[in-house]
């Protein structure tokens, strides 16, 4: 049944995602954030706590007939008297699957609780001032709590039962969830077989009848006396729901209820249509989005909330409604740009709303030229990159929410260009639980947390390996080099070599090289290797772990041997493939294979050859820049990216058609960091930024303004070229050294002039 629902889902999207295009699609630019400030303490790998929490007093609690019931939606109540209010008290909460916060009658988490799975039994608490929303005497504490199930997914690991755990032990007071709690099953919340996502998401459609609804249970006037009392289930941080870990990520950004940008249509409006009404109303971008709605109505007809995202097998939302007047929030979030709102006849709607959250970090990162496409597009890849951040990094916000390690290694890369430091705690809670993952075999999974069996990509472990190296040289963090070395290493041995100075193949769970066509696997593969066991020779280097560099180096010069083998006068190939790989030869040059001299054969293939998907496409880019052919890559990102940047959406889609998978795919952002890194030209010529190079590419534009976020501060340059002579202006955060190149002749202004080194080109 889950492969037929797949199948069906890929028909609907293929039938559904044919679109028109237009001029430059007018991608909404994304709020710049010129206020931004380095906070105190730099996210460093210490920042993530690898310690579970032992000292728990509080119960897991859940009522006595819904443990295992999937899709289950309890309230949770606790009546108590304070003598005074507190200054402070942290509460401790945890939930399987999430949870929703309420005091006296005020809203304090919005969807709390990120999804299980630090280890295989494992999962995460919140940790929150609760005292601003206490007050001397009578207070009344809910939550609404969602359980999922234990079935297979690939972005959580259930515990097998509901639960929640709430502990707040403070200043005198002690608030912990045990039997005295009040709990009840809502049962507005119907566990309903109509409209399933796919297999792979934990998370379920909404479908909600208004007339079994319970009332507002929530406010402080609400009497459940009448509820049954909660039954407990383990002390915290035992029984089947395991450790618990600190989320180690903010909590969610919460924008508040909007207005859709053509709201006011609809307001007040009457649906007289025989068979109902499609609304379909806008918001200025792709989000993750809460709908809500507001209508007047008779008991019992029914309300369908979807997006243009929902036919790949999202989840989507169906609400009952009651007699009279009525509003209604759907908690699950879904994606999109274009919600629909299909209204049965005698409906009337007094306003449609959505709440808009997300990860709490700032868009912080900024690129502005005379080229409209090249703005566009890295507009559109920021907005892919958000709207693919929340519990973890994604690969798509609505067929998987899975944690796939090719996609983490882009995310990544994309935020230091982009967003600010927070953002550094998204890929550090991803690499804890992918360490978590190892066990005997010493493989790094590619998607963690996964129900079932363990999962593994092995080019994109090899990927990810390279991206540890990255995250250091961006943040200077050597403390998470000392975390991830030993494991890295660990997985490059697990590569043998072949008697053509070769690595053995390793397939692992899925032959998958790459999307895209015509993959020359050996030559991906070997380049890879190679590739990791360069970053991890720096690494060793820099944690002075002299041991085991014979191994790393004689490893790579046998590769290095056996590669050459493959050179032939079209470019580097095995022998089992017809024409040379544009992914193979682009790696081989990033890997430090290809000899310069080989540049002007491999860039023909570069620039004829077109077989990388967009996940792949970043790095046949970034191969481009290494060998100074910027002009070849800016042809290929407006050859590549046409349809995108003309596709009237705000953001990228997972293949180079629209109707091939999802519209909103991370991985296909490479350009944002092309254009700030090489076309702005600012990188990190010392780790952390201790000394920076600017060099832009002056011959590609005549005005630029592009600002990079840094561990040290923001880091903002502009230039224009006005009658043949160039004005360049740079700022850098206090005391960063910087090497800037500037045009001959070139009219300079740069903040902290001791700092920096000119040098004209």
């Amino acid at each position: 049944m889950n492969i037929l629902q797949t199948i069906i889902s890929y028909l609907a999207i293929a039938a559904a995602f044919i679109s028109s295009f237009f001029s430059w699609g007018d991608a909404a630019m994304i709020p710049f954030r010129n206020d931004y400030t380095i906070p105190e303490s730099i996210p460093g790998y210490s920042a993530i706590s690898t310690e579970a929490k032992s000292d728990w007093k509080a119960k897991w609690i859940w009522d006595k007939d819904n443990l295992t019931e999937k899709n289950t939606w309890m309230c949770l109540s606790k009546k108590l008297t304070l003598d005074k209010a507190p200054d402070e008290l942290t509460a401790h909460i945890s939930a399987d699957s999430k949870y929703w916060l309420y005091i006296n009658g005020e809203t304090v988490v919005f969807e709390g609780n990120v999804k299980r799975g630090p280890e295989k039994n494992g999962g995460y608490y919140d940790s929150i001032d609760i005292a601003p929303y206490l007050k001397e005497g009578k207070n009344t504490i809910c939550a609404l709590v969602w359980y999922w199930d234990n079935e297979t997914s690939y972005s959580y690991q259930g515990s097998g039962q509901g639960g929640f755990l709430f502990e707040a032990d403070g200043e005198g007071i002690s608030i912990l969830s045990d039997e005295s709690w009040k709990v009840k099953r809502n049962p507005a919340y119907v566990d309903s077989p109509l409209y399933p996502p796919n297999y792979r998401l934990p998370e379920y459609s909404i479908y909600f009848d208004a007339q079994l609804d319970i009332g507002d249970w929530t406010s402080v006037a609400y009497d459940a006396s009448d509820w049954e009392n909660a039954t407990e289930y383990a002390l915290g941080g035992e029984g089947a729901y395991g450790r618990l870990y600190p989320r180690g990520i903010p909590f969610l950004k919460d924008y508040g209820l909007k207005d859709y940008e053509n709201s006011e249509e609809y307001e007040n409006y009457t649906v007289k249509k025989l068979m109902g009404e499609k609304i379909t109303v806008d918001t200025p971008y792709n989000a993750q989005l809460t709908p809500y709605l507001k209508v007047i109505a008779p008991a019992g007809k029914k309300i369908r909330i979807t997006t243009e995202n929902t036919l790949i097998g999202a989840v989507s939302t169906t609400y009952i409604t009651k007699e009279g007047e009525q509003e209604f929030e759907a908690l699950g979030w879904f994606n999109g740009e274009h919600i629909t709102y299909k209204i049965p006849k005698g409906v009337t709607v007094v306003s449609l709303k959505y709440r808009e959250t997300g990860y709490n970090s700032s868009f912080c990162g900024d690129y502005r030229s005379d080229d409209e496409f090249l703005d566009s597009l890295w507009q559109k890849s920021l907005r892919t990159l958000y709207v693919t951040m929340r519990d973890n990094y994604m690969d798509c916000p609505d067929r998987e929410r899975a944690q796939w390690w090719g996609d983490v290694t882009s995310e990544m890369i994309m935020t230091m260009y982009s967003m600010d430091s927070s953002s550094y705690l998204l890929y550090q809670k991803g690499v804890e639980a992918m360490l978590s993952h190892i066990d005997d075999t010493k493989v790094l999974q590619t998607v963690v947390p996964i129900s079932g069996d363990y999962f593994e990509l092995p080019v994109q472990q090899l990927a990810g390996i390279v991206g540890f190296y990255t995250y250091y040289e961006y943040t200077g963090d050597k403390a998470f080099i000392e975390k991830v070395y030993g494991a890295a290493l660990d997985y490059l041995k697990l590569w043998e070599i072949g008697e053509n100075n070769l690595v053995v193949h390793r397939s692992g769970s899925w032959d998958w090289p790459d999307w895209g066509k015509k993959a020359d696997m050996t030559a991906i593969e070997n380049a890879w290797v190679y590739y990791a066991l360069s970053s991890v020779e720096q690494m060793s280097e820099l944690l002075g772990r002299n041991e085991d560099i014979a191994f790393i180096s004689g490893r790579k010069d046998t590769i290095a041997k056996g590669y050459q083998t493959l050179w032939t006068e079209e470019g580097f190939k095995s022998g089992d493939v017809k024409k040379p790989d544009d992914r193979a030869n682009a790696l081989a040059v990033l890997a430090g294979l290809a000899k310069k001299e080989q540049y002007g054969t491999i860039l023909n293939i570069l620039t004829t050859t077109k077989n990388s998907s967009p996940y792949m496409e970043y790095y046949v880019l970034e191969a481009l820049c290494r060998m100074e052919e910027y002009e070849a890559a800016r042809y290929r990102i407006k050859d590549r990216y046409a349809d995108m940047v003309n596709e009237d959406y705000s953001t990228l889609w997972e293949f180079w058609n629209s109707w091939q998978g999802t519209m909103n795919h991370a991985w296909s952002g490479g350009p944002l960091v092309i254009m700030s890194k090489h076309f702005a030209g600012i990188t990190p010529l010392e780790a952390g930024y201790e000394k920076v190079k600017i060099d832009p590419q002056y011959s590609l534009s005549d005005s630029l303004s592009c600002t990079v976020p840094s561990v040290k501060g923001l880091i903002t340059l502009d230039y224009e070229k006005t009658d043949g002579k160039h004005t360049v202006n740079l700022t850098l955060p206090e005391g960063m050294k910087a090497v800037l190149y500037v045009p001959t002749g070139a009219e300079v202004n740069v903040s902290s002039a001791e700092n920096v080194e000119i040098i004209e080109k």
